[in-house]
């Protein structure tokens, strides 16, 4: 999981999200890898099920990608294991 600094301003309706590395399979076979956005307490499954059509997707190159939920048929967050301990 990666951090996202916020951009924040008094009264704004900015928030903190987090970056979530997912792997992606859409109906027609397409695959996609990139990061979703998410806020503190929630889950890849939260934001496919809540009720806007679309969600970003930050793509490797760093573009962004709207994807239509309707679309997908497989999205799974990669673990990222941390070397050491």
């Amino acid at each position: 999981m990666t951090v996202q600094t916020p951009i924040s301003t008094a009264g704004s309706r900015i928030r903190r999200k987090y970056n979530i590395d997912v792997d992606i399979v859409l109906h027609d076979g397409t695959q996609i890898s990139g990061n979703v956005f998410l806020m503190k307490e929630e889950r890849v499954q939260d934001l496919l099920n809540d009720p806007r059509p679309f969600f970003p997707i930050r793509l490797p190159n760093q573009e962004i990608m709207l994807i239509n939920k309707s679309a997908v048929a497989v999205c799974k967050p990669i673990e990222v294991v941390n070397g050491g301990s």
